[in-house]
């Protein structure tokens, strides 16, 4: 996008924000390098007319001449940064020009076209870039008809001519100036008109794009928002059950010892203190999983006796899943079998997405006793669920593997495909 500061105002959009066209960033040293060029350019120019009778024949001082080029070429340092005081100056410093026949063609040419180009281009006030063209162009076409008409010397050479010269040479000659000279200030108002409406287009582009992208992040926000909402409430309603059987018997114990009981009663309760405790961690990690995977179904939440059928499921014309399970199968929580099961189901679905046609996906079960791993690897092309995707996928497996104490490890393989590792620790003898 263009940066640093702005030209002109004037023109809306359809949603009624003002377009105003920014400079790029570095113009002044891009715009300095283009002056210093066609000063070069210019000089160069003048000096080779001195191996002609050019200059001679018409009475032009060279240095008169140079320092006339260098004043226009050194318009271009700032006809972008203000284009309507520039091209003012141009036409002005044309005619005086013309007056003292001291007048360079190359740099005239160029820079002529450069200053109308750059009204069009960088003046967002549309009804201000037109008038100021009409009337440049206007003045530029008359005073250069008004100066011939009062060049006495072409005058007389004119009368002693059209003699001898056939009043259709002169037509023509007449017709090809006047094409000539609207073609070069039409293209100039053309083009700078296009390069204006290109750089309206782009911010047009990037104004919906930065608009959509903020509507989403407030979307997301308000969901995060109604989801935590929703968790907090099934937390109250799960630890204030548990907290408050916690309470009383540990009131009970409190009174028990009071009474001077015997230690068994008081042991019991304590007992049940313990049992309720472990029995509310236990929901609250349920229930969380649960609410990340509701769905508004009241079916059991799967588990890994389900991924042979979830890899079948994956088989397709397009790409061909297998399942393996190495070492002896070991218990594992409830929380960890819903873990491996949906990281194992978004690692299968972004190969579907991202890996290609014609690859293998290999599901692989490895229990060593104290952890299991799962690893889904694709022998696809090497890709990034985060560029490529939403980025969600990859989040919520970190969010779900870390919850449960385990690791994971995704990314490209050598020389190309795909993994994603997972490991976690298999469920302590005490928790069976």
């Amino acid at each position: 996008m263009l940066k640093s500061s702005s030209r002109s105002t004037g023109s809306k959009s359809a949603n009624g924000a003002e377009f105003v066209r920014q400079l790029p960033e570095n113009w002044l040293r891009t715009d300095t390098i283009l002056a210093v060029v066609v000063a070069f350019v210019s000089v160069l120019s003048l000096q080779a007319l001195r191996l002609t009778t050019i200059l001679e024949d018409t009475n032009v001082d060279i240095v008169t001449a140079q320092v006339f080029s260098l004043a226009i070429s050194a318009l271009l340092v700032l006809y972008r940064r203000y284009p309507v005081i520039i091209v003012t100056v141009f036409t002005a410093l044309i005619f005086v020009g013309s007056l003292t026949a001291a007048s360079e063609l190359y740099s005239l040419l160029f820079v002529g076209f450069m200053t109308i180009y750059s009204v069009g281009a960088w003046v967002s006030n549309r009804r201000v870039a037109f008038w100021v063209r009409f009337a440049v162009v206007s003045l530029q076409l008359l005073g250069s008809m008004l100066l011939v008409l009062l060049d006495d010397e072409t005058a007389e050479v004119s009368e002693e001519a059209l003699r001898d010269i056939d009043t259709s040479e002169i037509l023509y000659f007449l017709v090809t100036s006047v094409i000539l000279s609207f073609g070069f200030y039409l293209s100039a108002c053309y083009f700078g008109g296009q390069a204006w409406h290109r750089a309206k287009q782009r911010w047009k582009l990037q104004k919906a794009h930065d608009e959509l992208a903020e509507a989403n992040e407030k979307v997301a926000d308000a969901a995060v928002h109604a989801e935590r909402i929703h968790i907090a409430r099934e937390l109250h309603d799960v630890t204030a059950h548990h907290v408050t059987v916690m309470g009383v018997h540990a009131s009970a114990a409190r009174r028990l010892l009071e009474a001077g009981r015997d230690q068994a009663s008081v042991i019991e309760q304590l007992e049940h203190i313990e049992s309720s405790s472990a029995q509310a961690v236990q929901e609250l990690q349920t229930m969380v999983y649960t609410l990340r995977d509701q769905d508004g179904s009241s079916e059991p939440l799967p588990d890994l006796s389900q991924l042979p059928q979830l890899v079948e499921q994956a088989n397709s014309a397009r790409q061909s899943a297998s399942f393996q399970v190495l070492g002896e199968p070991a218990e594992v929580t409830a929380a960890t079998e819903l873990t491996l099961y949906r990281v194992a189901q978004e690692a299968l679905s972004n190969a579907r997405r991202h890996a290609g046609e014609d690859v293998t996906v290999q599901v692989q079960l490895h229990y060593d006793g104290s952890a299991v791993t799962l690893s889904v690897i694709d022998d696809g092309k090497a890709y990034h669920p985060d560029s490529n995707g939403t980025g969600t996928g990859i989040q919520g497996m970190k969010e779900r593997v870390r919850a449960v104490d385990g690791t994971l490890e995704y990314g490209p393989r050598t020389p190309y495909g795909w993994k994603v590792v997972v490991c976690v620790p298999c469920a302590a003898p005490n928790e069976s």
